[in-house]
């Protein structure tokens, strides 16, 4: 069976020209990073598609608002102040008024992050919703690949609440969490301030695991994690699960006096090696599943 990563190593070669001097960061972050004359741009996509990244009887300003809110959280990790969007929608509703409460939610998330829609385009067919997001950023560019043995390891949330949000909905509970999975606040106010500081940055969109370990990875390091310093909200496979869109990064030791607050949490930090150890009760724990993946 294909991973996603597979699929999008089949095109890492179109991406790896580096001789262009005003591309700052490439392919391999959450987003891209194009030098200008006042302020760099910043740019990512997402694609959202139904059954995949949200249920089929999920309300359409619901559909709009999370589409588009999760494509932001990819700016937030880069240190980059949101600007501007592009909606493109595939969708097979024949009902106008579906299209009205559709664009109620992209209004909403345009309304909540102060962003301007730009252009997009419809066709007819299954839904999905692809997002360009544009933003802004000056220095302090956030990235994956610059995290250090020592480094301290911080997340700005708890785990598990867009996991519990989508129990709770296919239960057909009302909750906080619900609300929580379909409308993520992203907070760039934390990912400003993170930015002066951390060595390296991701979103947790596919699990706490999976994306400590793009970090892992692309910085060519190894991470040692404890399990009771996680805040989470179900079980461990809320570290597997994804769908939180908090911010997972690291930074030097001599900063941790400037994290000592109550939205910022201390979970771990890294090591030599390239593997991610998680410690529970004292213990090793076998990490069986290690995030999600849209082709599983």
């Amino acid at each position: 069976m294909i991973s996603e990563s597979d699929i999008l190593n089949c095109f890492q070669h179109l991406v790896e020209d580096k001789t262009d001097s005003l591309v700052l960061v490439g392919s391999g972050d959450d987003a891209a990073v194009i030098k200008s004359q006042k302020a760099n741009l910043v740019h990512s996509l997402d694609i959202s598609k139904i059954h995949t990244h949200f249920p089929n009887n999920a309300l359409p300003e619901d559909i709009a608002y999370r589409s588009v809110a999760v494509a932001l959280s990819d700016l937030a990790a880069m240190g980059a102040t949101p600007s501007f969007i592009t909606v493109g929608l595939t969708s097979n509703k024949k009902d106008i008024n579906w299209y009205k409460k559709f664009t109620q939610g992209i209004q909403s998330v345009m309304n909540e992050y102060q962003i301007k829609l730009v252009g997009g385009d419809v066709t007819f067919g299954e839904i999905n919703v692809c997002v360009n997001v544009f933003g802004y950023i000056n220095e302090n560019i956030l990235i994956r690949s610059n995290a250090k043995p020592g480094d301290n390891i911080y997340i700005t949330g708890q785990l598990g609440r867009g996991r519990k949000g989508l129990m709770d909905w296919s239960n057909g509970k009302k909750s906080s969490f619900v609300q929580h999975y379909f409308c993520p606040k992203i907070n760039f106010d934390k990912s400003k301030y993170i930015s002066e500081l951390a060595s390296s940055c991701i979103d947790i969109s596919d699990g706490l695991l999976k994306d400590l370990g793009s970090i892992c990875k692309l910085s060519k390091v190894g991470a040692k994690i404890f399990y009771e310093d996680i805040p989470i909200t179900n079980d461990i496979d809320d570290l597997s699960y994804g769908d939180d869109y908090e911010l997972c990064f690291t930074c030097p030791k001599i900063y941790k006096e400037k994290f000592n607050k109550k939205d910022f949490f201390l979970i771990g930090e890294i090591t030599q090696g390239k593997n991610i150890e998680l410690i529970k009760d004292n213990i090793s724990v076998d990490l069986k599943k290690n995030g999600w993946d849209s082709f599983e």
